[in-house]
Parts: structure tokens; sequence; C-alpha cells
């Protein structure tokens, strides 16, 4: 995907490799981590003010590491190794 795709500040869910992916940017900065929840395995929304929120149950994540932000959950999401690479998003995992 293209680094343009991913609003600053933001973020968007991709599919990767069958499995939901969030895609956060801050800047040159780029992160995904896995979009599950780690409550009951619900999508969780892209970030907004920095916190990705699950929908099912209020879980909250950060943008920033994927920590739990607030319950029910009390795992973090999983990080998806990822680099920029002439502009694209390309994972490395």
């Amino acid at each position: 995907m293209a680094l343009a795709d991913v609003p600053d500040g933001g973020g968007v869910i991709v599919d990767y490799k069958g499995a939901p992916v969030v895609v956060v940017r801050t800047g040159d900065t780029v992160k995904a981590f896995n979009a599950s929840c780690t409550h009951q395995g619900t999508t969780v929304a892209p970030p907004v003010n920095g916190v990705m929120t699950c929908p099912n149950h209020g879980s909250q994540f950060s943008a920033t590491d994927g920590s739990v932000k607030n319950p029910p959950a009390t795992k973090a999401l999983k990080s998806v190794p990822v680099t920029v690479n002439g502009g694209q998003v390309v994972a490395t995992a």
C-alpha cells in the first residue's frame, strides 16, 4: 500500500495474509499491528487521537506500541513488522 494512503496521525485496516492489520502513521513513522482485539477477536477501529478502540467491549490500545490503554483486553496487539520503501508500506515478515 502507498504511504500516502495512510493518514498522518491515523491509520487504515488492511488484509494481510488473511488477517486484519491496522497500519498507523505519525509523520514518517509507520507501524502495524494485528487488528484483532486480544479480548475476543473483534477488529479494532483505526486510531483516533492515538487510540485504537474495539467496538465490541471498548478495549483501547495505543497506536504507538499496541499496549492496552483500557480493558477488558489485558494483552497488547501483536506488532507486524513493516518498512517504507519507495513510498510504499511493505511488510517485512
